[in-house]
This record gives C-alpha cells, sequence and structure tokens, in this order.
C-alpha cells in the first residue's frame, strides 16, 4: 500500500514537472518564431542584396531544375530508344533464323537464351506460350504490339517489348523479345544523382557568387548612405562621389547632388535674407530708441527736440510698416498662400490711373505716356498695379529732377507689352543679373537716402511670374533704364 502511494506521489510529481516543461517550451516557442519571421521579414523588406540574390538565385534554381528534368527525360527516352533497336535487331535475325528452319524444332533458340536481361519467347497463333528463356514461365507475357516504350508486368519489372509474326509450314508463331530495363534504370539513377549533385554545388555557387556580387553592386548605395547620414546644417557641402560610378546610380548620385547644391542654395538665400532683414530693422529699432532715449532726457521740456523726435519716429515707423509688409507678401509668396484674384479689365484705363496718381505725388519728374492702346485683358488688376508702381517708384528714385518716365502700353505678337523708359542714372551692367534678389541694391548709399529696401524688385518679378509674364531690363549709365513687361493676353494667364 505504502509502495502504491510512493509510486502515485511519484508519478504525480513527474507529469508536474513535464507541465512547467512543456509550458516553458510553449512559452519559448512562439517568441523564436517571432524573432525567427521578424529577421526574414527584416532581410526581406530592406535588405536589396538579400532580395537579389534570392530571387535569381530562385529563378536559377527554376530553370535549372526544369533542364535537369528535361536532360532525365531525354536521357530515359534515349536508353528506351536503344533498348528497342537493339530487340529489333534481335528480332530481325529471329527471322532470319525461321527463314531457314523448317519446322519450329529446328529453329535455334538457344543463340538467344545467354544474352542477359533480354528474354525470347515464342507463341503460338493462339497467343499461348510455346517455349520461352525464361524461366519462370508465369512472368511471360504476350505482347502483340510493339510500342518504343516500357510496359510493366505483375512483378513491377519494367520492360520493353519486339513482337513479330512469322510463319512456319503454315503455322503462324509469334516471336517476342523482352528486355529488363535493370541496367538501364541504373545508369538512370547514375545520370540523375550526378546531375542533382551539379544542382546543388551550382546553387551553393551562385548564392555565394550572388551574395558577394550584389553586395559589390549595391556598395555605392552603402557609401551613397553614409554620406547622407553625414550631411547636416552644419555640413552641407559634402557630396556623393560620382567618379567611379558609370550606370543608372551615377545618375541618381548626380541627382542627389543637384538637390543637395539648391538646398544649400536656398539654405544659404534663407540666412541671408534672415540676415538682411535683421538688418534693415535693426537701423529703424536704432534709430526710433535713439529718439526715445534723447526724449526721455531732453525732450520732455524741448518742443523742438520733441518735434523732431516725433517726426523721426513716425517716418522709421512707417518704414517699418513698409518693410514689414514687403516681408510678409514675400513669405506668402514663396509659401503660395498669396491670394490671386483674376478679373477682366482695360489695361489703357490702369495705365491712366497710375499716371495722373503718379503726377499728383510726384511733381519733380514728367510722368508721360506715349501709347496706351485699348485692351481687354485678364488678370488680378491689384497685384499688376502695385508690380508697376514698383517700377514707376524705381525710376523716380534715380532719375534726377526734371527727367522723364514714360509709361507705355501696347500689344506686339498677342503679348501685353508695358514699358517703364526713365531717364536716370542707369543700371550698371555688372549688377544687372542681380537687381531682383532679395535686398540687392546697386549702391546702397544711395538706395539708403531714398529709403529703399531692396524688395521691391523681387515682389514685382513674382507678381509678374504668377501671371506667367516675362521681364527684360536694358539699361545704360547716365542715361536710363528701360523696364519691357511682357504679358500673355486672354484668361490663359
Amino acid at each position: 500500500m505504502n509502495n502504491l502511494k510512493f509510486l502515485f506521489k511519484y508519478i504525480l510529481q513527474f507529469l508536474k514537472f513535464l507541465y512547467k516543461i512543456t509550458t516553458i517550451v510553449l512559452t519559448f516557442i512562439p517568441r523564436i518564431l517571432k524573432i525567427l519571421t521578424y529577421n526574414i521579414n527584416k532581410r526581406l523588406k530592406f535588405s536589396i542584396s538579400f532580395k537579389m540574390t534570392a530571387i535569381y538565385t530562385l529563378i536559377f534554381s527554376i530553370l535549372l531544375f526544369l533542364l535537369s528534368i528535361g536532360l532525365i527525360i531525354g536521357f530515359r527516352l534515349y536508353l528506351i530508344n536503344e533498348v528497342h533497336d537493339e530487340l529489333t535487331k534481335y528480332s530481325t535475325v529471329a527471322n532470319n533464323y525461321t527463314k531457314l528452319s523448317k519446322n519450329l524444332k529446328d529453329f535455334n533458340i538457344n543463340v538467344f537464351s545467354n544474352i542477359k536481361y533480354v528474354t525470347l519467347s515464342v507463341f503460338d497463333e493462339k497467343e499461348s506460350l510455346v517455349y520461352s528463356t525464361e524461366k519462370n514461365k508465369n512472368n511471360v507475357v504476350f505482347n502483340k504490339d510493339s510500342p518504343p516504350f516500357t510496359l510493366i508486368n505483375e512483378t513491377n519489372q519494367q520492360l520493353v517489348y519486339v513482337t513479330t509474326k512469322v510463319s512456319l509450314k503454315n503455322n503462324i508463331y509469334f516471336i517476342q523479345f523482352s528486355k529488363n530495363l535493370i541496367r538501364e534504370n541504373l545508369y538512370l539513377g547514375i545520370f540523375a544523382s550526378i546531375i542533382s549533385i551539379l544542382n546543388i554545388l551550382s546553387l551553393i555557387f551562385t548564392l555565394s557568387i550572388g551574395s558577394k556580387t550584389s553586395k559589390k553592386m549595391l556598395l555605392p548605395i552603402k557609401n551613397m548612405t553614409k554620406t547622407t547620414q553625414a550631411i547636416s546644417i552644419n555640413a552641407l557641402e559634402r557630396r556623393l562621389n560620382v567618379s567611379n560610378s558609370h550606370d543608372e546610380l551615377k545618375q541618381l548620385a548626380e541627382t542627389f547632388n543637384d538637390m543637395l547644391d539648391r538646398i544649400q542654395n536656398s539654405y544659404e538665400m534663407q540666412n541671408q535674407f534672415v540676415s538682411d532683414a535683421s538688418h534693415e530693422l535693426r537701423t529703424p529699432i536704432a534709430v526710433i530708441q535713439g529718439y526715445v532715449n534723447m526724449l526721455y532726457r531732453w525732450g520732455k521740456d524741448d518742443k523742438e527736440v520733441l518735434e523732431e523726435s516725433i517726426i523721426a519716429i513716425k517716418s522709421e515707423s512707417e518704414n517699418m510698416k513698409d518693410l514689414v509688409e514687403k516681408l510678409l507678401f514675400l513669405a506668402r509668396s514663396d509659401k503660395n498662400s498669396q491670394k490671386i484674384y483674376k478679373e477682366e479689365f482695360n489695361i489703357n484705363i490702369l495705365i491712366d490711373d497710375i499716371i495722373k496718381e503718379t503726377k499728383l505725388i510726384d511733381a519733380s519728374h514728367v510722368i508721360t505716356t506715349n501709347i496706351n492702346e485699348e485692351l481687354l485683358i485678364y488678370a488680378d488688376k491689384k497685384l499688376l498695379k502695385q508690380a508697376i508702381r514698383i517700377f514707376i517708384d524705381n525710376s523716380i528714385k534715380y532719375t534726377p529732377i526734371g527727367g522723364s518716365i514714360n509709361l507705355n502700353s501696347y500689344v506686339k505678337k498677342k503679348n501685353l507689352i508695358l514699358e517703364v523708359i526713365d531717364t536716370g542714372i542707369g543700371i550698371p551692367k555688372d549688377d544687372l543679373p542681380y537687381i531682383f534678389n532679395r535686398f540687392y541694391r546697386c549702391d546702397k548709399s544711395r538706395a539708403k537716402d531714398s529709403g529703399g529696401t531692396g524688395l521691391g524688385l523681387s515682389i514685382s518679378k513674382w507678381i509678374i511670374g504668377i501671371h506667367n509674364g516675362s521681364i527684360v531690363v536694358e539699361s545704360r549709365l547716365n542715361i536710363g533704364t528701360k523696364i519691357i513687361i511682357g504679358l500673355p493676353i486672354g484668361k490663359q494667364i
């Protein structure tokens, strides 16, 4: 009884131990499978080298498999055809013997009894076995047809048959030769084994060479990755090396380098823009701060200082307001958030309005128009007026008192042409390519005296550009400047 209790207790402890082991195994197996699945998916998702090697190896293995199957089938058909030809020769020899024999007894059957794997059988007209070199007569089956393929008998032997019909003294007999394909199957097995070994070696070789080749081919991408990881705001000058590339990766690297050039130029322009804007704002702020300090010290009781300070502060605050408005305009244009309201209007009426307003503002210059054709256009009237005013304001600033400013409007080759012609100081040839850059000034001291910020021409260029127009500037020093604006006519602008 005690032994049974001890045995039962031992079995129970063993089952508990087995349960714990099973629980631990079942707990870790999903984790292991998950890790393996994750690593495989990671390789499949991110490793181009692994994907290339796997895909090309799969394609190569499929082609190799199909080729091997074709070779094995072809070799087997060749062996069977050779056996059929061999049996056909034996059948021809046997037929010749029968022609020389008077009866079946005279037919020398024993000549064929020593041929290995070949069996000679003779059947009468009723397809009954008369004689056979096969010891076990139960294995002999009559096969009247002679197909060039194998037949499997009751003992699962593969045989090829050749049967011929002969006549001896008005008696009909069938001479049948059959061959067991033991030797041929051995040859086929050896051939298939060699093909299989060669296939395995070829796959291993393909995997190893393919992996190394794909990694070597993708080495430029690895170098690109390292270079791009090293690029930052403080290292925008770094570029991908394309000297050793002569394929599609070279084009990719060159495109990437071009993109980096554009990013670097944009970043430098942004830095320059921020620097220039800070500089432009610093001056009026410093002026305002200086006058405020002067008011704080002496201007409370001095009316002249008070009046001078108020006028200066008002002027500088208006300059700051103008600058900020222009900066906001350019910021909206950069983000494509500047609203455009296009409508149909007469350009000649707009030109007349601008000339009248300019004459009211400036009486020290001669403002005229030589040609102002009546034309209906589709554009943003307010923005187009702003652009023209910017060009005229620049002409006023840089044209000596008494000089003339001419504003023309006419149609040429289905385009609206606007001309602003002045007799001012002109623009140096070296400065012409840069006059539309933000904060650019040809003569900073003169521009400062005239109150310019260097943003007006950038705004006017954007306005003309958003209307699909063009701007041509012709200028000669001390003779004058001619601005030619071209705008397409119709709703296409």
